[in-house]
């Protein structure tokens, strides 16, 4: 039998209440989820479980959503 892998996604927010509100609807929806609190955090996230989706906010502190975008363009 063969067993369907769930999509990975990778949550990016500095904001916990929007983690948490994403994490629980994409749970409930069969998704398995990633969580990073910070650009770098996400950066590590993409290398070492490359996601199949990224939903990434744009207005962080010290690297907001744009830089993590190009940077993740080259992983």
């Amino acid at each position: 039998m063969q067993t369907t892998k769930k999509p990975l996604i990778l949550i990016v927010d500095d904001i916990e209440a929007n983690i948490q509100l994403l994490a629980t609807i994409l749970t409930e929806n069969n998704f398995d989820i990633a969580i990073a609190y910070s650009g770098k955090e996400a950066l590590d996230a993409v290398s070492a479980f490359k996601p199949d989706l990224i939903l990434l906010d744009v207005m962080m502190p010290e690297m907001d959503g744009f830089q993590v975008a190009k940077k993740t363009q080259r992983k």
